[in-house]
């Protein structure tokens, strides 16, 4: 009896966390179609579909029972958004062609607001995703998490891998392209903060926002329970909620990017949430 039991308390521990699944195959390798079919919910007319970096950036993911807290949507990563999974390892880094000036002032404007001084010089491996949409209320918003492996190495240097939520339109009036406002700003932060892996950390004496953070970086395969279920990301974020006031019925452009900090190395991650735009 005892050894029974012991035996469903084993099966119960491995069945309870899942591994998260990504799957950058057709229909999934088209941006349309994860925009459309993905990430919309209600209220949203959404055109003039944009996607520039590797097909093997983004894609969609599954991570039901995972330290994700998100059932599942879209991911874009700096690198093969496959290494997530498992077991599976891409030492192919991504062409390295695409360029977005915005995430680099947002990675350089960090520094200052958290007291450090150190530069982010080039931004590398862009994935970004961008669309037009109309929206049937007077407010806009998505929920996400950012992760990376950059944590527990490189928080508060110049590997500071960035990302941005880019969006421009009526009443809107911001420091960006076409007057656009960064969306992706740690919750509260006054002046506004970017979410970077050194504004949010919990790596002493590396400390940012440790309220925010999730780390992702045991694993301990003696205790079935501690498995990490999401490979490749040491840290992430708790799941944070993008939202913006805008005029219903007017056309606005949102760009959603993704970057390394100063070199091609450690990938950085972005979900977004499914039917939460």
């Amino acid at each position: 009896m005892k050894k029974s039991t012991f035996l469903f308390l084993i099966l119960f521990s491995f069945n309870s966390f899942s591994q998260i699944i990504v799957d950058k195959n057709s229909p999934n390798d088209n941006p349309t179609f994860l925009i459309d079919n993905v990430l919309l919910g209600g209220g949203i007319v959404a055109s003039n579909y944009s996607y520039e970096g590797d097909s093997m950036q983004i894609g969609f993911f599954n991570a039901v029972n995972t330290s994700l807290s998100i059932d599942s949507g879209i991911v874009m990563a700096t690198g093969d958004i496959d290494n997530l999974m498992s077991g599976i390892i891409s030492f192919t880094n991504p062409a390295n062609i695409v360029t977005d000036p915005d995430l680099l002032n947002v990675a350089n404007s960090v520094p200052p607001l958290i007291g450090q001084t150190f530069v982010v010089s080039s931004i590398n491996d862009v994935a970004k995703l961008e669309f037009d949409f109309i929206p049937t209320s007077d407010t806009v918003k998505f929920r996400y998490v950012f992760g990376s492996q950059e944590y527990y190495a490189f928080e508060n240097t110049q590997y500071n891998d960035v990302f941005g939520f880019f969006l421009s339109g009526p009443g809107i009036a911001g420091p960006y392209a076409n007057g656009a406002v960064n969306l992706a700003i740690v919750p509260n932060s006054n002046p506004p903060l970017p979410i970077t892996i050194s504004s949010v950390c919990n790596d002493p004496p590396d400390i940012m926002n440790p309220q925010y953070f999730v780390d992702n970086s045991y694993i301990n395969f003696n205790t079935p329970t501690d498995i990490d279920t999401i490979a490749d990301a040491d840290g992430l974020t708790t799941v944070f909620t993008a939202v913006a006031v805008v005029q219903c019925g007017q056309t606005y452009h949102i760009r959603l990017a993704i970057a390394d900090g100063s070199d091609q190395g450690l990938s950085s991650y972005v979900w977004l949430e499914a039917g939460s735009f």
